[in-house]
């Protein structure tokens, strides 16, 4: 099936790519869409791959504040649009073939293992199981990978309805988990000082991310860096306070007072 052999990107500008039969993937995108409201219905379908999604979960993402009178001819319009751009760029493709009508919806029948997304997640749970089982190398490698397919936010050229901006929100939250496990299995491979300049620059640019501060704290006491390491719970301290009101979690807590006790 053409669905089988199709590659979806979402992370980051959309992108669509067919691989041919030998398994070797276009380097340029065949598939172009340019309509707004085509593009969000794809992406919907594509962030549910293999997966019905309603006529309602349509509407209520294309028209969050409401949506036309004739809203299911609108979206029967839409859903015919683009499988008749499915046709025109992969000529295999039966008219039905990848995007199915079901009672109540429809279907992009493409495997979740080639949407960019199910990717990502894939490989971010790959090594945050592997870092629970000691092989640190093999874990940072697999989030290295994850990060690779990550080329922006989801989807950085669709409009947002409520659905898709939920989705993009966690996306943004895994991603920020995958670079926090990912320095925590560089760490376990006794790489704190090579990464110490990434720290201060993730500290700087999430500075309420409290997890990234606590490794750059790791990182510098474990270099020999013992004032900086302190300097860093005093700012996090400030921050947290000035910002939310609240203390250090009890891991910073737990690290500060073991730096001072290190002595």
């Amino acid at each position: 099936m053409i669905g089988d052999r199709l590659r979806i990107k979402l992370l980051g500008p959309l992108e669509i790519n067919c691989q041919s039969e030998s398994g070797r993937e276009a380097t340029e995108s065949p598939f172009q869409v340019t309509a707004i409201k085509l593009r969000q219905v794809l992406a919907m379908l594509a962030v549910n791959a293999n997966a019905m999604v309603s006529t309602e979960q349509l509407i209520d993402e294309l028209w969050p504040y409401g949506p036309p009178r004739t809203v299911k001819t609108i979206v029967q319009t839409y859903v015919y649009q683009l499988r008749k751009l499915f046709c025109g760029n992969f000529p295999a493709a039966q008219e039905t073939s990848v995007l199915i009508t079901r009672p109540g919806g429809y279907l992009l029948a493409v495997p979740r293992e080639n949407v960019d997304v199910f990717e990502f997640q894939g490989l971010v749970e790959s090594g945050r199981n592997a870092l629970d089982q000691g092989r640190a190398g093999c874990a940072a490698g697999l989030l290295r990978e994850a990060l690779t397919v990550w080329r922006g936010p989801l989807p950085a050229d669709i409009v947002h309805g409520p659905s898709l901006s939920g989705l993009a929100a966690y996306l943004e939250e895994q991603r920020l988990e995958a670079v926090s496990l990912r320095i925590e299995a560089d760490m376990a491979n006794n790489r704190h000082r090579e990464i110490v300049g990434e720290l201060r620059s993730l500290v700087a640019t999430h500075h309420l991310h409290e997890p990234f501060h606590v490794r750059l704290m790791q990182a510098l006491h474990r270099s020999g860096r013992r004032g900086e390491a302190l300097t860093v719970y005093h700012q996090l301290r400030r921050i947290l306070d000035d910002e939310l009101g609240l203390e250090p979690s009890s891991e910073a807590q737990k690290l500060h007072h073991e730096i001072i006790a290190s002595r």
